[in-house]
């Protein structure tokens, strides 16, 4: 039978097609104009998209003919969270757990709320891409269980793999891109018998690992540099790329590993187009001060994202730099200082006036005294709001 413009809606928000939901419920808008949950679903379809202001619209419709519905409640809640209006989101919270007093969402949202709840936390969360984790549920896509037996023949097949692949073999990239080609890092068998210079440590080596740590960080620097994130070919982990190559340039490995990890540096170097900005800079991939306080060298190349204070201009040969003090997340606790360097002048009044969150690229190295130096290279930031109260309050000391 000929599914309705409504349960094709149904079913494809299910599946988390949310443009094909929209598709098939937007033609038929005069045909639902006083059904409650063809408006939910549009609000949710809208929702995931991130398409905020449609959602908006959806939800005031569907709470024309319900307004107690848990799953609207929460729909209107995330949108409230996200303008900052917490007062709001907490009544509404409060609302789903007078009906659903488990409701793992609205407590969490409460939770967050009470915990942290500040403008700025707020922002982090949108800017992490974490406001989605307060969405309503949509329940278990349909789709998973048809995989889950696809994935069981995979698993079949990758064992059948690993017995062929567990024998002694070359390294071999089949797959290549972002500049590297495949061919330009194979290592043979004897290669891999002398992938080390040594057997024992050296102190010329910030690093020693043996053959088989040292043949697997080299597999990670290639994948993590090639390997698409999610599917999506315009994403790589270059900056865990970058990491894992930098631990062979500074190990026992031998010249020959430690040319083909300048390549890999290199290639990631000429791919201008896909640097990180602050929204594509991947979870996994940002790390923190501690860590490149406690082994610069191993960063180098690397790119952060931090919060701080900047203090101390000093204006030279086409440079702006600062004096950067980083803060930790309650941003009342500096967790180290680093020079920055602007190619331009900052667009608005930041010195020592207010936080700002930086993205910059680390360069690292040894100076001529032997000591480690660190430098720190713009390439976008932001001011964040005056009206912060845990800002005001740190600007005021």
């Amino acid at each position: 039978m000929k599914k309705t413009p409504l349960e094709k809606g149904l079913y494809y928000l299910s599946r988390r097609r949310f443009a094909e939901c929209l598709l098939a419920l937007e033609p038929a808008a005069d045909l639902y104009r006083d059904s409650f949950v063809y408006y939910l679903t549009g609000g949710l379809a809208c929702l995931y998209l991130d398409d905020f202001g449609s959602a908006n619209l959806y939800f005031q419709r569907a709470r024309q003919f319900s307004s107690t519905n848990p799953t609207l409640l929460l729909g209107q809640a995330v949108l409230f969270l996200r303008h900052g209006d917490t007062n709001r989101a907490v009544q509404y919270y409060l609302d789903v757990l007078e009906q659903e007093p488990k409701n793992r969402i609205a407590k969490k949202g409460m939770a967050f709320i009470k915990e942290k709840g500040t403008a700025e936390d707020i922002f982090r969360l949108i800017d992490n891409n974490k406001l989605k984790d307060f969405y309503p549920s949509i329940g278990i896509n349909p789709d998973i269980f048809t995989f889950a037996l696809m994935l069981l023949a995979v698993a079949a097949v990758a064992a059948a793999v690993f017995l062929f692949m567990s024998r002694p073999r070359d390294i071999r990239f089949w797959r290549s891109g972002n500049g590297l080609e495949a061919q330009d890092f194979y290592l043979s068998t004897d290669d891999l018998k002398n992938i080390g210079t040594s057997n024992f440590p050296d102190a010329s080596f910030s690093y020693h690992y043996t053959d088989a740590e040292l043949e697997k960080i080299y597999r990670n620097a290639y994948k993590c540099a090639t390997a698409p994130v999610g599917g999506d070919d315009s994403v790589h982990r270059a900056n865990t790329a970058r990491l894992e190559a930098n631990k062979i340039l500074n190990s026992n490995a031998s010249d020959l590993v430690k040319s083909r990890a300048r390549d890999i540096i290199a290639a990631i170097e000429a791919d201008r187009e896909h640097e990180p900005t602050f929204n594509t800079l991947l979870e996994g991939e940002r790390f923190s001060c501690s860590d490149v306080m406690a082994d610069p060298l191993l960063y180098n190349g690397c790119w952060i994202v931090w919060s701080g204070r900047l203090y101390n201009e000093e204006v030279g040969d086409g440079t702006f730099r600062y004096e950067f003090y980083v803060y930790d997340d309650s941003f009342e606790h500096p967790e180290g200082r680093f020079d920055i360097e602007f190619t331009k002048v900052p667009a608005k009044p930041v010195q020592g006036d207010r936080m700002v969150q930086v993205l910059a690229k680390i360069e690292s190295g040894v100076s001529d005294d032997g000591g480690v130096y660190v430098l720190l290279r713009e390439k976008e930031y932001i001011p964040m709001m005056r009206n912060q109260s845990k800002v005001q309050s740190l600007n005021q000391k």
